[in-house]
């Protein structure tokens, strides 16, 4: 069994509430699943279906299912808050009906992570806790992040 990917890049600015820390902890443990074979990464840009530079990206980071979506679409809407026109344009371009995962965020930063906090009870937090391995695996609990 793989053990947890150490993270080994700067510091993460807080998105939808969830901290630095929340951020790493839910990449983990994403590909703690990956790498055991435990769940798929896809190749293909979900609202694009670009297979250029795909990437994993995650709304909640208190969940291990992410959305592959192509590397520019993932830049444009970590930017929207500070520049929606391109995010618009994306939106506009690839939505069917508007009821798309994508074409229904927001273009004002909120706080997704304290609304989940309050509707599900401060044990949302621990991801690991939750995580979906099979029965006997011991994850690795020395090698979850913890801010220092």
């Amino acid at each position: 069994m793989k053990g947890l990917r150490k993270w080994r890049w700067g510091e993460l600015p807080t998105y939808n509430g969830f901290t630095h820390a929340e951020r790493v902890r839910g990449w983990q443990a994403i590909h703690f699943l990956i790498d055991n074979g435990w769940a798929q990464r896809s190749n293909i840009c979900c609202i694009s279906g670009d297979t250029n530079m795909p990437r994993l990206h995650s709304e909640t980071y208190y969940s291990w299912e992410p959305y592959t979506i192509s590397h520019s679409i993932h830049m444009a809407l970590h930017q929207r808050f500070r520049q929606p026109a391109p995010w618009r344009r994306i939106v506009d371009r690839y939505s069917v009906d508007g009821a798309e995962w994508y074409a229904r965020l927001s273009l004002e930063p909120v706080d997704l992570a304290a609304q989940l906090r309050a509707d599900y009870g401060p044990e949302i937090t621990d991801l690991f806790a939750r995580v979906p391995v099979p029965v006997g695996t011991i994850i690795p609990h020395h090698q979850i992040y913890r801010q220092e």
